[in-house]
């Protein structure tokens, strides 16, 4: 599921509130509003085409929350489950995904899936969540998932993990010390590639933009208006990916 994390002391400083925005539907509705509003230009989705052949793929979208990632595959695959252990925000998924995708109530540390069972397997802005939800093991819970996430990987296949890199900001960076730490599991012990896309919000006016981010944010973040009154917010997103090795 999407959580981007607080860049700057003004903004949410825990994940307490995201929490609760994951645990309840009208919540889930207006966050899903907000990400339907990100990456106007398109950038996930074209890093998805570009590395992964989805036209064969048995896909799999870890911590899917309200479907973010998964609707960009959804249409160009074989088939998709996706997972996560926030009914609510599944609910809201069932409601947006195509009625052939599978929905499944699952933690990322325990897939109920068997070995080698999706060729492409995904996690969209969910492992990081447990830098700050679980303090004290959270660098255990994420070598948990990432162990999960290749354990149902096929040889040959490919991971793609998406996580934050700065929401409101010019450059991207992790926006924390936990998630660059983080991060680095990714790369130095999984060996993960990163790159950085933008995918900045577009929204229909200045307004919509202050109401979603403060809904989100806890703060309204700053907008460029364009000169068709449309509102863009800068957001950064890490993707990385690794191919498990043919057998």
């Amino acid at each position: 599921m999407h959580g981007c994390m607080a860049t700057t002391t003004t903004m949410r400083t825990t994940m307490t509130e995201f929490r609760d925005i994951y645990a309840d539907v009208d919540h889930a509705r207006a966050y899903d509003q907000l990400v339907r509003c990100e990456d106007y230009q398109g950038n996930l989705g074209r890093y998805i085409r570009v590395n992964a052949d989805l036209s064969r793929a048995r896909v799999l979208d870890m911590g899917s929350g309200t479907g973010r990632v998964a609707a960009l595959m959804a249409d160009a695959c074989q088939s998709l489950t996706i997972c996560d252990r926030a009914t609510a925000m599944l609910a809201v998924a069932r409601e947006r995904l195509p009625a052939h995708v599978r929905i499944d109530v699952a933690d990322n540390t325990a897939l109920p899936y068997g070995d080698g069972s999706f060729d492409v397997v995904t996690a969209g802005w969910s492992f990081g969540h447990a830098t700050e939800w679980l303090p004290d093991i959270w660098r255990t819970n994420v070598r948990a998932a990432v162990d999960e996430m290749l354990r149902v990987l096929a040889p040959g296949g490919i991971a793609i993990i998406f996580e934050t890199l700065g929401s409101g900001v010019v450059h991207p960076a992790p926006p924390t010390d936990n998630l660059r730490a983080c991060y680095a599991i990714f790369e130095d012990e999984y060996g993960f590639a990163r790159t950085a896309l933008a995918t900045d919000y577009q929204f229909e006016s200045a307004a919509e933009a202050a109401r979603l981010t403060a809904f989100f944010f806890g703060v309204a973040m700053d907008s460029t208006v364009q000169p068709d009154g449309r509102a863009i917010v800068p957001e950064w997103t890490g993707a990385w990916q690794v191919r498990r090795a043919r057998v």
